[in-house]
């Protein structure tokens, strides 16, 4: 029986939790550094004398049971306490109030020549697996997929799938980190979306979230030193990544999380969220931890992986490799961008924390990338003419869960504002250097919101959240909002078929992904080809890309509604092959909210 001290962090997740050994073997190994004794309860078989784990150094417990097989449900007992599900529980078929299944890795993959989407090439589409369709079904996503590719996406997103309580939720209230949402079908159902996404040129990407637990269904605490007792956050108990006796196992324990994700169920990346909520006061970061050991395990599984992190702000110390001192991820989200797009289509109007300049700041962040800048342990704040970041490494949006789940009527962008907004503010995003990510149902300017829903057994939980809301964003009027309580607000929030959506938009996403592709394989849309020219006062923004042989430039006018009628002049030379509303302006004219698209090219 291997010691599980011995093993490297990046090789341990295949041997925490069930592991089968045969037809009628299984191995369970637990990571419970101050329990003396670990019980194996088997469902169906309770009159029986429970199974117990073997102590071993590191503060693992692991046990061969005979008369286990794949199907079989389980629980654990620690020192003589109730029966809970294992930590590292692999799937909870009846919720995370009930027992752990044995799952067998037996899926046949057939993406073994898949090598992934190269980072330029990007085109991301966040989803919520429960809304996405109308089963909110793994299944049910697999079906959608063609539908996106026509669209010109290269990549999907998942919210978060680590298993949590109740019939919907978000995912960021996930307890059972290694095992995927109950709701949404079975480890294998996973598997195949993914592996069909791979089959259709797609990658797949994971939100994860290690910032902290979800406040129902955690029953780490009685298994192990999992929670800190000196940090904490507004939505859970903190991880304990610090601890000076307990830290290392834990981080182990994370580690193992993430690699199991890509190991397991062939992801190509993970998106950790609010990587910034981290809290660990460690020497070595528990962020450069999970990276480093990430890259090696890629390297040994000789299969490239993305790391995104939700940094909050601009952090350049993300990017920077491990080796001098940084975190060595591929990429980060940038709420800047969506932020000062927003302030320039809605001034005066706040969906988050931060104020923006109207104008001001969207010529910032079109210069520069971003607006505010921080890192894991420095300050964070608004900077001004600071240099240029690396734009490939930057993911820009104009909306997302966020950003739509936070209105309190779950309002999409061009609910907000209006189509023609999100039309000329799509076209700034798409036709960017940045990495562009749409939001479900964005490109047919779907008209159901997408609204916070929790569904907590526990009704003190249930009436913190509603008041919880309130508090965290006061600037909004709450009064004719569905509770996120109310299981209309998850009914409500699903997204619906493409064919009742505004086909014009969806054509304008495609036409401008077409533009982007063949302007990034030919390399004439990057940072380095990029000049931008900005008229503030008149709300124009426009991106000139020059190579040898060509000219593209992307004029785009945003404003809000006082001039929906004032027409202005603007240069631009080459052949018109994009305009946002064609049939009213010359091709020398901008109207707010609209956007043209120019080609020249040279002998």
């Amino acid at each position: 029986m291997k010691n599980r001290v011995s093993l490297r962090a990046h090789e341990l997740n295949p041997y925490l939790g069930a592991r089968v050994l045969s037809d009628s073997q299984v191995e369970i190994c637990v990571w419970s550094p101050t329990v003396n004794q670990v019980q194996v309860y088997l469902e169906g078989r309770e009159n029986e004398k429970p199974f117990c784990l073997e102590k071993q150094s590191g503060g693992y417990h692991v046990g061969v049971m005979g008369e286990a097989h794949p199907g079989d449900c389980y629980y654990l007992s620690f020192d003589g306490g109730p029966k809970r599900p294992d930590p590292a529980s692999r799937f909870q078929p009846h919720g995370v109030h009930g027992p752990s299944q044995i799952v067998a890795q037996d899926f046949v993959w057939t993406d073994s020549l898949w090598q992934g989407v190269a980072r330029e090439s990007l085109v991301i589409y966040e989803l919520h697996i429960g809304t996405f369709t109308e089963s909110g079904t793994f299944r049910g996503a697999s079906e959608r997929l063609d539908e996106l590719v026509d669209l010109g996406v290269t990549a999907i997103e998942l919210m978060p799938l680590a298993d949590c309580p109740g019939r919907w939720n978000w995912g960021y209230d996930g307890v059972c980190l290694f095992a995927p949402n109950r709701n949404y079908g079975t480890p294998d159902d996973l598997k195949f979306l993914i592996d069909t996404a791979h089959a259709k040129g797609l990658s797949v990407f994971l939100d994860v979230v290690y910032n902290h637990f979800g406040p129902e269904g955690n029953y780490l605490a009685e298994s192990g030193p999992y929670l800190s007792p000196r940090h904490t956050t507004v939505w859970g108990a903190a991880p304990n990544f610090d601890d000076p006796e307990y830290g290392e196992g834990l981080r182990r324990f994370f580690i193992a999380n993430a690699i199991h994700w890509l190991d397991e169920y062939h992801f190509d990346g993970l998106r950790v969220d609010a990587i910034h909520c981290m809290k660990d006061e460690s020497e070595f970061h528990v962020v450069a931890d999970i990276s480093e050991n990430v890259r090696s395990w890629s390297a040994r599984a000789r299969r490239s992986v993305m790391l995104i992190a939700e940094t909050n702000v601009f952090d350049r110390e993300m990017q920077t490799p491990i080796s001098d001192g940084g975190y060595g991820f591929d990429a980060q989200w940038c709420d800047d961008f969506l932020h000062s797009v927003f302030a320039v289509a809605k001034p005066g109007e706040q969906l988050c924390h931060r104020r923006y300049e109207t104008g001001a700041d969207l010529q910032q962040t079109l210069r520069c990338g971003y607006i505010h800048e921080g890192t894991l342990r420095g300050d964070r704040g608004r900077v001004r003419g600071r240099q240029s970041a690396d734009r490939q490494g930057l993911v820009y949006c104009i909306q997302h869960h966020d950003f739509v789940g936070n209105h309190p009527a779950g309002k999409r962008l061009h609910q907000v504002t209006s189509t023609e907004t999100q039309q000329a503010a799509a076209a700034l995003l798409l036709l960017s250097p940045a990495i562009p990510m749409l939001f479900m149902g964005e490109e047919f300017c779907c008209e159901s919101p997408f609204l916070f829903f929790v569904d907590f057994g526990d009704e003190h939980l249930r009436k913190a959240v509603v008041e919880g809301r309130k508090r965290e964003y006061p600037q909004h009027d709450w009064s004719m909002s569905t509770l996120p309580t109310d299981a209309m607000a998850f009914h409500d929030s699903k997204v619906g078929s493409v064919l009742d959506g505004n086909g014009r938009m969806r054509a304008w996403y495609q036409k401008l992904l077409a533009c982007r592709k063949n302007w990034v394989d030919d390399g004439t849309l990057t940072q380095q080809t990029m000049t931008v020219d900005t008229d503030v006062d008149f709300g124009i923004f426009i991106l000139r890309y020059r190579t040898g042989g060509k000219c593209v430039t992307v004029a785009t006018r945003l404003s809000d509604g006082s001039a929906k009628h004032e027409v202005v002049d603007f240069s631009a030379t080459g052949d018109l092959i994009l305009d946002s509303c064609p049939e009213q302006t010359s091709t020398m004219q901008l109207l707010p909210n609209h956007a043209k698209v120019f080609l020249q090219t040279f002998d």
